[in-house]
């Protein structure tokens, strides 16, 4: 991963801080998404509120997710926006003696001498799952498709071709029907 002063932003200090809650902001900018090297991944800005809650062996860190990114059509590749708007949720356990930080789903197990949490790739990842699995323009308000029409009657047409040779058997496929056990 590149070196860049928007990963710093993703560092939350976490040495000396207060008890009690504090809240921080981040923007998952161009900039963010160049860095994740996510593919197809055109654009987008996501805002991020932190709501940080620090008890003297745990944090609670709790993730507002309100945004966009944009991502080419699974149908007709033209770019298209997809919304975000979700919460997540990260707990931090403060313990003597871990090397290194020890990571579940949203549990991490700290060092409790540790001086900084690194989020990005807990952000990077929380952006990621919260993408639907079929990304497709919208249809508009008769249920028809708002993708590229060029791309849709050529998908058309192509499926037109494939139904007329459905009912033709390939002769290869045809010759192992006869093989018996």
């Amino acid at each position: 991963m590149k070196t860049s002063p928007k990963l710093e932003e993703f560092k939350l200090r976490i040495a000396g801080v207060e008890l009690g809650k504090h809240s921080f902001s981040v923007d998952c900018d161009k900039t963010f998404f160049e860095l994740a090297d996510i593919p197809d991944l055109h654009d987008g800005l996501v805002k991020l509120q932190i709501e940080m809650d620090v008890s003297e062996k745990m944090i609670l860190l709790d993730f507002h997710f309100h945004g966009y990114v944009m991502f080419p059509c699974d149908r007709c590749l033209d770019p298209v926006k997809v919304d975000l708007d979700f919460n997540d949720n990260l707990v931090v356990k403060l313990v003597p003696l871990v090397e290194e930080i020890e990571e579940e789903d949203n549990l991490w197990i700290v060092n409790e001498n540790e001086y900084e949490l690194d989020l990005y790739h807990f952000v990077y990842e929380a952006i990621t799952l919260a993408l639907p699995s079929r990304i497709v323009h919208p249809d508009d308000e008769n249920g028809q498709p708002t993708c590229n029409p060029k791309v849709l009657e050529t998908l058309k047409q192509l499926t037109r071709q494939e139904d007329g040779k459905s009912d033709e058997i390939d002769p290869r496929w045809e010759a192992l029907k006869n093989i018996k056990k």
